[in-house]
């Protein structure tokens, strides 16, 4: 792998969700994170990248990549959680990014899932992510 694109695939993801109106008013502003701020109002969203590895074919370099999304909420909020969730399917769906040297080839949610954090009073949203991109000459 020359060029790791999961950084250009995070920010595009990102750009997109940040971009999204219904999206923001669901999490009550611009709380998107890498890694959420000490303190950070709920509900907020936290994306990265859990691996990138090499899936380069015969004649195209490229790689694939597991993406991590988790929206964070309190507790009782299971039906924001869902909105939320709701609407991220919906913005990834229709995903077409613009990255410098790279094409998403293949964007695919692996799974859903729903988990409460008893202890703190909270619910984790956790969206899995598969996508497989080619190094693009243009």
């Amino acid at each position: 792998m020359t060029s790791l694109s999961s950084g250009a695939l995070e920010q595009a993801i990102l750009s997109s969700f940040k971009s999204d109106s219904a999206l923001i008013t669901l999490l009550g502003g611009v709380r998107l994170y890498d890694e959420p701020k000490r303190n950070a109002q709920f509900p907020y969203l936290t994306l990265t990248t859990s691996y990138s590895r090499d899936w380069s074919t015969g004649t195209e370099t490229g790689e694939e990549h597991r993406i991590i999304i988790t929206i964070w909420t309190v507790a009782d909020d299971r039906s924001r959680q869902q909105d939320i969730l709701a609407r991220l399917s919906t913005l990834l769906e229709a995903f077409e990014p613009d990255m410098t040297n790279h094409a998403l080839i293949n964007l695919l949610v692996e799974r859903i899932e729903l988990r409460p954090d008893r202890k703190n009073h909270l619910l984790q949203g956790i969206m899995q992510l598969r996508a497989v991109t080619e190094r693009s000459l243009g």
